[in-house]
């Protein structure tokens, strides 16, 4: 593809990681992201990176964005959907009203962004689609049950999405992680699960963002629809044999 890649929550994390790697590449890459100072670092890195300042839980102002990106950078050939916040919270301690903030960043985001882009795409039948799920929507861990409730409804909102959509031209991927090494973890690192309080031990036991855009890279050209980088696959499969043994660990 020859077009313009579009990301979500492209100043920070993996969505910098796939910007700076397409870029190289020779892609055009337009970002969207509210971080400004991130927007700024990572589209100085490359003359091809575009930034764009947009809160993707406004449909209409995100619409708006994309058509501004399709009349100045060109056709929209493919879409990475990683913006997120990922807050460590106790349930029943917390404002409802940040629980539901954070669903409508990860799950409202998310589908703002891949319907918007997935209308305009359809009717030219290719294009790529690659949605940011995680391991932590199978998973239930103690103080993230905001976070993982996002990530069970992109998980399952994704899947239907590729299943209704096959044999249109469409490539999709679902991504689902386990904890990566990214500043989204330092969101969780004071107050959120245990597992990722634990210092040392909790980063050896992440994937780097590296692992994971390569098996996005990997996954994408093998044509798989559903993809669990690093340990994915493992913590997945351990759920549905072992579930109560899976959260125990989880929550140590």
């Amino acid at each position: 593809m020859t077009g313009v890649t579009l990301i979500t929550g492209g100043a920070s994390g993996i969505g910098r990681l796939h910007a700076l790697r397409l870029a190289e590449k020779g892609k055009t890459v337009a970002i969207v992201d509210l971080n400004e100072d991130g927007l700024s670092e990572v589209s100085g890195q490359h003359s091809s990176i575009k930034a764009f300042s947009c809160d993707v839980t406004d449909h209409d102002a995100l619409a708006q964005t994309v058509a501004d990106i399709e009349q100045t950078l060109g056709e929209i050939e493919s879409l990475i959907v990683c913006a997120a916040i990922m807050p460590g919270v106790e349930l029943a301690k917390t404002d409802p009203a940040k629980i539901v903030k954070v669903m409508q960043i990860n799950y409202g985001g998310m589908v703002n962004a891949t319907s918007i882009v997935l209308a305009k795409m359809l009717p030219r039948a290719r294009g790529d689609i690659i949605i940011y799920g995680s391991t932590a929507g199978i998973v239930p861990i103690d103080r993230f049950g905001a976070y993982g409730a996002t990530k069970a409804a992109v998980n399952h909102y994704a899947k239907v999405l590729i299943s209704e959509n096959r044999n249109k031209g469409i490539r999709f991927q679902l991504v689902c992680p386990p904890a990566v090494d990214t500043p989204l973890i330092s969101q969780s690192a004071s107050d959120g699960p245990g597992i990722l309080r634990n210092g040392r031990t909790a980063i050896s036991q992440m994937v780097t963002p590296e692992v994971v855009v390569d098996s996005v890279e990997r996954a994408l050209e093998a044509g798989r629809e559903v993809n669990y980088p690093g340990r994915g696959k493992l913590i997945e499969l351990a759920y549905r044999a072992f579930p109560s043994i899976v959260r125990r660990v989880s929550n140590s």
